[in-house]
C-alpha cells in the first residue's frame, strides 16, 4: 500500500525548519478549493499565498481530506509548508515529512461503519488517500473489504449524510456511543471521524511548536473548523460560514486573499 514517508521523529520540534514569526493555516473545501466552481481555486488566492511565503510566512492546508486528496487538486500552483489532514490524526511538513500521526483500530472502524451504512456512505481516510468501495477514480482508491486496510496507517472514517441534520445526529450518536476512542466532527452534511483527541486546533499545536511560530492565523467556514479557528491567535472566516462560526471569529473576508492582504 501507497504511503508517505515512514520516519516520525520523537517530538515535532526535531523537525522544524527556519523559526517563523508568522503562519497561516487554511481550511480546504469552501475556503480555498470550491468544487465545481468554474474556477474552483480562485486566482486571487493563489498569488496572494505565494506572495506571503515569499515575504517569510507559511501557509498551510488544515483539512479533514488526505494528502492524496489536497496535493493532487492544486497541482503545481503552490507548494504548501504543512498539512494538517484528516482532522488532525496527520499532520506533515511541505516534504511530506511526517509531524504526526495517530490511528484508529480497524475494529472500530468496522463497527462504525456497520452501524451507519448501507443508509449513509463512507470512506475510509489510511496511508496519504481515501479508499472507498465504490469504483476508483483520481482521487480514491477501491477496495472490497475493510480487512484490506489491515496493515493500514487508519486516520478516520468520512460519512456522508443526506442532510445538515442527520449529520449533526449522527455525530451526536458517535461521540456518545464511541466517545472513549474517537471524536466525531461535524461538516455540513459529512461526519468526519477521527482518533480521540485529534482536531484540526491539535493539529496547529503541531505545527505551531514543529515551525516555532509565533502568531498564527486561522481561516475556515465550518464547523469542524471551530477547533482551528479556536487555536489560532487569529481567527478567520468567510461571509457563507454559518453563524456559529462567525462569532467564533475575530474577522470576516471574502477570501484567503483579503486575509493574506491584512496580515
Amino acid at each position: 500500500m501507497m504511503d508517505i514517508s515512514s520516519r516520525q521523529p520523537a517530538d515535532p520540534a526535531d523537525t522544524k525548519g527556519r523559526s517563523q514569526g508568522r503562519a497561516v493555516a487554511s481550511d480546504f473545501d469552501n475556503t480555498l478549493y470550491f468544487m465545481g466552481d468554474e474556477e474552483p481555486m480562485r486566482a486571487a488566492d493563489i498569488f496572494g499565498i505565494v506572495y506571503f511565503q515569499q515575504r517569510g510566512g507559511l501557509f498551510g492546508i488544515c483539512t479533514g481530506r488526505s494528502l492524496v486528496g489536497v496535493r493532487d487538486v492544486i497541482g503545481p500552483w503552490m507548494r504548501p509548508d504543512f498539512y494538517i489532514l484528516a482532522s488532525g490524526a496527520l499532520v506533515v511538513d511541505g516534504e511530506e515529512n511526517v509531524l504526526f500521526r495517530k490511528c484508529l483500530s480497524l475494529e472500530t472502524v468496522k463497527s462504525i461503519h456497520d452501524r451507519y451504512t448501507p443508509a449513509m456512505r463512507a470512506v475510509f481516510q489510511a496511508n496519504d488517500t481515501v479508499y472507498t468501495f465504490l469504483e476508483a477514480n483520481y482521487l480514491q482508491t477501491h477496495i472490497d473489504s475493510i480487512d484490506e486496510l489491515r496493515d493500514a496507517h487508519v486516520y478516520g472514517i468520512s460519512i456522508a449524510a443526506p442532510d445538515e441534520k442527520t449529520a449533526a445526529e449522527a455525530a451526536a450518536e458517535i461521540n456518545a456511543l464511541y466517545g472513549e476512542e474517537v471524536t466525531a466532527f461535524q461538516n455540513v452534511t459529512h461526519v468526519d471521524v477521527v482518533p480521540k483527541g485529534c482536531s484540526k486546533g491539535s493539529g496547529v499545536e503541531v505545527v505551531r511548536k514543529a515551525f516555532s511560530i509565533e502568531e498564527m492565523y486561522g481561516i475556515g467556514d465550518s464547523f469542524n473548523d471551530l477547533p482551528l479557528l479556536k487555536s489560532v491567535d487569529h481567527p478567520y472566516t468567510l461571509t457563507h460560514a454559518p453563524q456559529q462560526v462567525q462569532e467564533a471569529a475575530e474577522g470576516i473576508v471574502r477570501g484567503v486573499s483579503e486575509l493574506l492582504d491584512r496580515i
